[in-house]
């Protein structure tokens, strides 16, 4: 015996040393055979997963029973073989309750298993979420509930087909047509539910058979039943009138309907929709079906139904602009026989005006056929998107005690942040009581005080030059009025676009905000980096102005698209800039090539200069940005372009990264001034950086001034050149009123420039009553070699902006002696006034 032990065991060490894995394969191939002999005797719907368990039930329960049956013939003991007997019928009843009673049941088994794991099930999802979706959007958006639906159907459409038998539909067939004949109550009626039950869950794609079901179930199923057999109907004919009305009626045939009233409303106003678009596909072989169930319904649901239907063809008339007929107005102002169907689905959004210093200015009136008897001041919300007006109306259904029993959004704004707010401030009203009670329609406008960017735009440039002339006058008080003009004034800007969505299941109001901005920055620049990537690929022209002219075309037509992208603004702003400079220093050079047309320059010199002042408006903060727009005033208006650099002067700061990119950006710009351009680019910056800019912050005259042999003092202090004539604009009266007689007299000391006054023109002027009386004024002018003014400044103003204007204007008629041999001179001249 010993020698037999030894050989085998020598033999299975030989098979394991040449086939190592020889016991798990001979496992495998064991449970693989038994798994395939039990695959043949047990039905097809009997998955891998409960084979196995009924294997080691069937083996676990053998054993047990061989060792109760032994024990009890060992012990003489009749108690271990009643549980032998036990455990083997506790094993047949476990294997009963798993293997289908017959070959129907088994059917419906493998269909079911099918469903789960095959396409139909992301189907199901994807109606889910699509339906309270569109649930959501048909009140304002009906365009896009509609396009939303029409996805379902074709998700529906590629769907696979599912392995029922055509006497499965035939029978479900008759269970329906029993329902449609017998009332409730009757046997025939039972067992018709009881199969349309069965069947509702696995001929999915049998439209009359899932309408049958979940209309036969709405007296005698839970709410989570309902609203399963209501998306089922949907999921099988989404463009289908009549479904979304079956939908509506599950939504009313909840234990609890308070809460489901408004899904009702909104699934009856998109079955009203379907009705009267090309879209929808009416089943006439549900209307009998929906005809019956209805009829059944309580005395409180069909009423509940009857009102509902009635609002939404009333506000379908509203939406038309028209008038509804008496008898649906009539019955859509009477009272729901609810209690507290009001929408509590509201999001709560965390306002941060004081943490960021910022204010979202606007107005909200409520109009309301019944006076709201503790009406309180309803608060604008923040709205990260420039919305001029919106208007939400709200159904309102008051108790004879005239508080609020049902209320939720009839007419949605489209947007949610509007919706929440009427809702959440409607909610705490009050009504003059009624016997009966009421509905009513309460209108809720939302009326935005900021301004659009057109509108912000005429308003900005004219208090951005009040506020840059301040600067360059060195006005302290004017500065101080017109920097809070200003600051006011950003209030209305247009509330710059948030792609960040605020939803009802994720708004995090603690989460960290800094990151949030982080990422919209980079989308920003992905956006930018698109754009330019673009530009790249961009055909070539026929000469250097048409690959020009045709890349700004392209990136203002971006740029309408990213009104609020300041990446985008500066790249635009910056690119016409730079080829306006470019274009007007080659004029004389090369006339064939750049267009001689004076309107084609100054037309694109005053695109650079609005989209300056827009990106001044997205970021005031920044250095290149007033740099920019003062360079675009340069001839025009040299006191503006001054006080332009004044505050790109108070914007800069010790070196750093970002300091460094925002100046590496506009130093192209600044590269391609040339000539008298960039003379009056030195000289006006280094006299306001010598003014304004903040103490320890050091001037590279080389990198701020493009001047390499002259230094910061120097630059200040020379002679300022006229204007370029290729520039192509001149500069403009101050004041364009004809003036008959002066309401101040001016005294002007020419004698300091050693010249008569006698033949130079006075200042007049109609200065307002808060204009001083008397006054001194210190004029700084640069005169050019034929003693023309070229720039006027003002060395210490009057206080009053229209007195100033007067003798500036005066200031650049004056004529001085000339001096070819110098380049200019620059003269200080007081001025003194009297009324």
């Amino acid at each position: 015996m010993k020698k037999r032990t030894k050989l085998i065991l020598i033999i299975i060490g030989v098979i394991t040393l040449l086939f190592p894995f020889w016991l798990p394969a001979f496992l495998v191939s064991t449970f693989s055979l038994i798994d395939g002999f039990n695959s043949r005797i047990l039905p097809a719907s009997v998955r891998f997963d409960e084979r196995n368990f009924l294997l080691g039930l069937w083996l676990g329960s053998l054993i047990m029973t061989i060792v109760m049956l032994l024990q009890s013939w060992r012990a003489k003991n009749i108690y271990y073989l009643f549980g032998g007997g036990l455990v083997l019928l506790m094993a047949l009843g476990v294997s009963f309750s798993v293997i289908p009673k017959n070959e129907l049941e088994d059917r419906r088994r493998f269909v079911l298993q099918n469903i789960e794991q095959s396409e139909w099930q992301n189907y199901h999802y994807f109606v889910v979420n699509s339906e309270d979706d569109i649930r959501k959007v048909i009140r304002s958006n009906q365009a896009k509930a509609l396009a939303s639906i029409n996805a379902i159907e074709k998700a529906r459409i590629a769907l696979p087909g599912l392995d029922y038998f055509s006497d499965d539909v035939a029978t479900a067939t008759k269970a329906k047509e029993a329902y449609l004949i017998h009332t409730k109550g009757t046997p025939e009626r039972a067992d018709a539910l009881k199969t349309l039950n069965f069947y509702g869950d696995w001929l999915l794609n049998q439209p009359e058979i899932m309408v049958a079901q979940a209309l036969a179930s709405l007296s005698n199923s839970h709410d989570a039943q309902l609203t399963q057999s209501g998306i089922n109907v949907i999921a099988v004919a989404p463009l289908s009138p009549e479904a979304w009305q079956v939908l509506a009626l599950t939504y009313i045939a909840h234990r609890s309907p308070d809460a489901q009233v408004e899904k009702a409303m909104l699934a009856l106003m998109v079955s009203d929709t379907l009705k009267q678009t090309k879209q929808g596909h009416s089943d006439s072989s549900a209307q009998p079906l929906l005809k019956k169930a209805i009829s059944e319904l309580t005395e409180n649901q069909r009423q509940i139904y009857q009102i509902l239907q009635a609002r939404v063809i009333e506000d379908r008339f509203y939406r038309q602009n028209s008038t509804p007929p008496d008898e649906v107005t009539k019955l859509a102002n009477q009272r729901l026989p609810v209690s507290n169907a009001i929408n509590n689905d509201l999001t709560t959004y965390l306002e941060m005006q004081s943490m960021m210093g910022k204010e979202y200015p606007g107005e909200v009136i409520v109009e309301s056929p019944n006076e709201v008897k503790n009406l309180t001041e309803i608060r604008y919300p923040t709205i990260r998107k420039y919305i001029p007006r919106a208007e939400v109306i709200l159904s309102v259904d008051v108790d004879p005690q005239g508080r609020i029993s049902g209320l939720w959004v009839q007419n949605s704004s489209g947007v949610d942040t509007f919706d929440d707010q009427a809702v959440s401030a409607a909610r705490h009203w009050r009504f003059m009581p009624n016997k009966d009670g009421y509905r009513q329609r309460v209108t809720v406008h939302f009326e935005s005080t900021r301004l659009g960017w057109k509108e912000y735009a005429v308003k900005l440039q004219s208090t951005l030059i009040k506020l840059v002339k301040a600067y360059a006058r060195q006005e302290a008080k004017g500065i101080t009025l017109t920097e809070n003009v200003y600051s006011e004034l950003k209030k209305q800007a247009p509330e710059l676009n948030d792609e960040r969505e605020v939803t009802r299941s994720s708004y995090d109001p603690y989460a960290s905000y800094y990151p949030r901005l982080s990422q919209k920055q980079q989308e920003k620049r992905a956006t930018l980096q698109a754009i330019l990537k673009e530009l790249q690929t961009l055909p070539n022209g026929e000469n250097n102005h048409e690959n020009w002219d045709n890349s700004i075309r392209f990136l203002n037509e971006k740029l309408v698209m990213n009104q609020d992208n300041d990446d985008v603004v500066r790249m635009v702003a910056r690119f016409e800039l730079q080829y306006y400079n470019v274009g007007t220093n080659n004029l004389a050079r090369s006339p064939n090539i750049y267009p001689q047309d004076k309107e084609y320059w100054q037309t694109l010199l005053l695109k650079a200069r609005t989209h300056f002042e827009q990106a001044i408006a997205l970021d005031p903060e920044r250095e290149d940005v007033w740099l920019g727009w003062g360079i675009t005033w340069l001839d025009e208006d040299p006191e503006i372009a001054a006080g332009a650099f004044a505050k790109a002067a108070q914007q800069k700061s010790k070196e750093s990264i970002s300091s460094l990119m925002q100046m590496l950006e506009m130093r192209m710009v600044i590269n391609t001034l040339e000539g008298a351009r960039l003379e009056r680019y030195q000289t006006l910056r280094a006299r306001m950086d010598m003014r304004y800019l903040p103490e320890g912050i050091e001037v590279k005259p080389s990198d701020d001034y493009l001047s390499d042999d002259l230094t910061q003092i120097q630059l200040a202090q020379r002679a300022i050149p006229a204007s370029d004539p290729n520039s192509k604009v001149i500069r403009s009266s101050l004041n364009t009123d004809k003036i008959e007689q002066s309401n101040r007299t001016f005294s002007v000391d020419f004698s300091s420039a050693n010249i008569k006054g006698s033949n130079q023109p006075l200042p007049k002027v109609n200065a307002p009553d808060s204009a001083p009386k008397t006054g001194d004024m210190i004029l700084q002018l640069d005169v050019d070699p034929q003693g023309v003014p070229t720039v006027v400044l003002l060395k210490s103003s009057s206080g009053d902006m229209s007195i100033d204007d007067a003798v500036i204007d005066a200031a650049y008629q004056w004529r001085f002696n000339g001096s070819p041999t110098r380049k200019g001179n620059v003269l200080l001249i007081s001025v003194q006034f009297s009324q």
